[in-house]
């Protein structure tokens, strides 16, 4: 049946000429065009799509129609997460959907940069296909591929070999851009500039990540055609950015929680039509305590602010913003019948959800399982380092070599995510206090490795490293001490990939995370008791950040300001130069 037969047969429903598949009758609407509430609405679905909203009356009959009475519960559009990653939280896909399920949120965007530094194409390719069919509906965005150094970038795409991709018409466009490698002269800048220009002739979104742009810059940023930014940390922030015309994803999930420090926004007498709220992912600890799109619903209506607002940035703000409001993100006529049904206005608590009209969770109990989704073996097999690279002396704590020397270079944490450069002079007692060392070593067998030293991370003992670390080919190492770091490197090697935390030649604790050396396919709750002991191992040594785990994972990522490592160097992100340790 073509989109002109399905649109002719629902129109025959609406008129009562032909049979829904399903009524919802004695049902509360919540209108997402007029923020009101509708009491005694009836809605008919037939062929996946709704056909009919409105007062309660008989459809036509049939042997087959299925009825539903809502009882005056409230009937929503199921919920849009317009920004999160499925696979940067350490768990698997079909993991992250089973859980999803009974949040009432039907529709996903999600990124697909996590892969692409180790495997390339086939690694955005294989989480693609392997959204397909699952019983909630995934849009995806490519990835622009932004690295500290071109070194970073060994694996990026070329626009060409991403076009196909952008074409599928469930890629909705390009994904978060660090705004300074948009302007980056080179190789670099230039390739990220052409790939924001095929996109936008193609009709698609360019979204944004421009956390620390202000000012010049960020309008300068917003004429490359970016639409979007979930970074926003204050309510001027937000403001500055809704001015601008971005559309500001409030983040409220496990990487950050914005909503408190912009309640604020609220108060004031402006249009909220492009502000939503997005994740930005969650991890399995988050998943299991918390939730997922619906704790950031609720903690919005605990701190003030209105249903109706809280549900239009859950559903057609972001469908708005994607340009899929003629498909989802509203309970109207030729819409996909995306159903929730909760006790009240204030009381989000999913009793049944409905997607694509199919019911998939009701009374408590999923109805349907993720489909499963295969990877090939090469990406089991990622974490490539030279035996004995790099040895014992190598990894000698180098203040020691610089004691005399003088000045260094420091990476210091100034929050668990920033970090900024500092000058120490080591001859001086007392400036070497809190420092370990910290090493950034290329994981695809090309020997690079930097190191480095780290201020504020409180490490006492032993040490910790990672292969989950964003948008680099590097595994991370911080430590105390030289063969703690040895212990770590190898076991990692031999895990294929994930956390480990060793104390001289003894493995304390360890995630292994072996697909592509970033994700375990393990249930949730394994992870989750993994996880935590890897960060209760840190804490009881002296690490006082929540998320030890993410601190380290982000030290090699542009996404955060302000110094940065890789294994060419430390990386001053205002200027991209590589700088060496010593001063």
């Amino acid at each position: 049946m073509n989109d002109t037969e399905k649109r002719k047969k629902l129109s025959e429903v609406a008129l009562g000429n032909i049979a829904p598949d399903t009524v919802i009758t004695n049902g509360t609407v919540f209108n997402v065009f007029t923020g009101e509430f509708i009491k005694q609405q009836s809605i008919w679905v037939k062929d996946g799509s709704i056909a009919y909203v409105g007062p309660d009356q008989d459809p036509s009959k049939g042997e087959k129609v299925t009825v539903i009475d809502a009882d005056g519960m409230v009937l929503l559009p199921g919920l849009i997460d317009g920004h999160t990653h499925t696979i940067s939280n350490r768990m698997g896909i079909e993991e992250f959907i089973k859980h999803v399920i009974p949040t009432g949120t039907t529709t996903v965007v999600t990124e697909t940069m996590e892969f692409a530094p180790i495997v390339g194409k086939d690694g955005i390719e294989c989480v693609a296909k392997g959204l397909e069919k699952q019983p909630i509906r995934f849009y995806y965005t490519v990835p622009a591929m932004c690295g500290l150094t071109l070194s970073e970038e060994i694996n990026a795409p070329t626009n060409e070999e991403l076009l196909p991709l952008l074409k599928d018409p469930r890629c909705l466009g390009v994904g978060e851009i660090y705004w300074g490698n948009i302007f980056l002269e080179g190789r670099q800048g230039e390739r990220v500039r052409e790939l924001v220009s095929i996109a936008l002739g193609l009709g698609k979104i360019v979204e944004g990540h421009s956390a620390g742009a202000r000012g010049r810059k960020l309008q300068a940023y917003a004429c490359f055609g970016v639409s979007s930014c979930h970074e926003p940390i204050s309510e001027d922030e937000v403001l500055e950015r809704l001015r601008l015309g971005y559309s500001v994803m409030l983040r409220e999930g496990s990487v950050r929680k914005e909503l408190d420090g912009v309640k604020g926004i609220f108060r004031k007498k402006i249009d909220f039509r492009r502000l939503t709220l997005a994740t930005d992912g969650v991890d399995p600890e988050g998943f299991l305590e918390e939730g997922y799109l619906d704790a950031a619903l609720k903690r919005a209506l605990k701190l003030g602010v209105s249903p109706a607002v809280t549900y239009q940035m859950v559903t057609i703000n972001v469908a708005d913003h994607f340009r899929l409001d003629h498909l989802i993100g509203s309970l109207s006529p030729g819409r996909m019948a995306d159903i929730l049904i909760i006790p009240s206005p204030d009381d989000f608590s999913p009793q049944l959800v409905m997607c694509d009209g199919k019911i998939i969770y009701r009374d408590g109990k999923s109805m349907v399982e993720p489909e499963k989704i295969f990877f090939p073996d090469y990406m089991f097999n990622t974490v490539k380092i030279h035996d004995g690279f790099p040895n014992g002396e190598a990894l000698a704590l180098p203040a020691g070599a610089l004691a005399k020397a003088g000045k260094a270079r420091v990476m210091e944490l100034v929050t668990r995510l920033v970090t900024q450069e500092k000058i120490i002079d080591l001859r001086i007692p007392g400036q070497s206090e809190d420092l370990i060392t910290i090493l950034a070593m290329d994981r695809l067998g090309r020997g690079k490795a930097f190191m480095g030293l780290l201020k504020g991370l409180g490490l006492q003992k032993g040490a910790y490293g990672s292969t989950m670390c964003w948008d680099t080919t590097d595994m991370i190492v911080v430590g105390c001490d030289p063969r703690s770091m040895e212990t770590v490197i190898g076991r990692l090697k031999g895990i294929g990939g994930g956390g480990v935390y060793a104390v001289g030649g003894e493995v304390v604790a360890e995630f292994p995370a072996p697909l592509c050396g970033l994700v375990s396919l393990k249930p949730m709750e394994v992870v989750r008791e993994e996880v935590r002991r890897v960060e209760e191992s840190l804490r009881n040594n002296g690490v006082a950040w929540e998320k030890p785990m993410l601190t380290v994972d982000t030290l090699g990522s542009p996404a955060i300001p302000h110094l940065k490592i890789s294994h060419e160097g430390y990386v001053r992100l205002r200027d991209q130069k590589i700088l060496p340790l010593q001063v």
